[in-house]
């Protein structure tokens, strides 16, 4: 059976981002330790952690590929990962982080998170009210979930 593009252009035009989006959103503040980053990265079982600054408007943007970059983590024998708490409080949070991320609005539609995330290759795609606070954040897995639930 052929696949009819216009009718999933025409849903995915329709489809509002806060019926996919992921939230609450976990973040941190660009003060924070940068040992936070990874205790949240696992904590919570996430990729991406939109960083705001003391008013909680978003600033920035870590994810745990920039953790593996800047400090790689030792494997144990029992098979766990191990990040070495001092090593991580070199770092400061808002030296590494990615600033000024792309962000959406929760009455953006998803055709448009789906055309950014394809063209700029982006992971993540932090979704903020109208004063710049993150209230969810999409993903591509979140996407995924959601055409297929």
């Amino acid at each position: 059976m052929p696949i009819n593009k216009s009718n999933i252009k025409q849903f995915l035009l329709d489809t509002k981002i806060s019926t996919v989006m992921a939230s609450p959103v976990i973040t941190v503040k660009e003060t924070d330790d940068f040992a936070l980053v990874q205790e949240k990265i696992a904590l919570y079982d996430v990729r991406h952690l939109p960083v705001t600054n003391d008013a909680g408007v978003i600033v920035g943007l870590i994810t745990q590929r920039d953790l593996y970059q800047i400090h790689s983590p030792v494997r144990l024998e029992d098979g766990s990962w191990y990040y070495d708490k001092e090593a991580l409080h070199q770092f400061l949070l808002m030296k590494v982080m990615t600033p000024k991320p792309f962000t959406l609005k929760p009455d953006n539609f998803l055709y448009e998170a789906i055309e950014a995330t394809v063209l700029h290759k982006f992971g993540c795609i932090p979704i903020v009210d109208d004063y710049k606070h993150p209230c969810g954040i999409l993903t591509r897995d979140t996407i995924l979930k959601f055409l297929i639930t």
